[in-house]
């Protein structure tokens, strides 16, 4: 993937990231409320001998310890992403925020931007293709 393709969908994907952060946190937090409780082991049936037994306080064990940490790095990466965007957006121009905002974060098309900004299609591709450019360096590491 090129890097002006990868910094299109970073912000296509914006207000998903926002989503996504918040349903961690419930992920998180319903992990933390829930509780199974001891259980008898399960000696399931093995297509090849095996000395591994599953045991229901294990498995409990082992997802009430690892999960919440996933949950919570993929939530720090999500968080990282989101402030790099928000810091390469600080610099814009007005109207070039508001090409974005209303060309990603709203996912209007370019013809629409354009009537609602008094542009041409053209010069509202023009200038989202730097804008884009621009954002390159400052979101990704190149």
């Amino acid at each position: 993937m090129n890097y002006y393709k990868a910094v299109e969908a970073m912000l296509y994907g914006y207000k998903a990231m926002h989503a996504e952060i918040k349903n961690i946190d419930l992920e998180i937090a319903e992990l933390e409320n829930q509780y199974q409780g001891c259980g008898s082991i399960s000696y399931e049936e093995k297509s090849a001998p095996t000395n591994k037994f599953n045991s229901p306080v294990e498995n409990e064990m082992i997802e009430r310890r690892y999960k919440p940490e996933w949950l919570k790095k993929r939530k720090h990466k999500l968080e990282v992403q989101i402030e790099k965007i928000d810091n390469a957006l600080g610099i814009l121009s007005d109207r070039e925020y508001k090409i974005i905002e209303l060309r990603y974060f709203e996912n209007i098309s370019n013809k629409d931007v354009a009537a609602r900004l008094e542009l041409t299609e053209q010069r509202v591709s023009e200038v989202k293709s730097k804008i884009i450019n621009k954002l390159i360096s400052l979101v990704l590491v190149v």
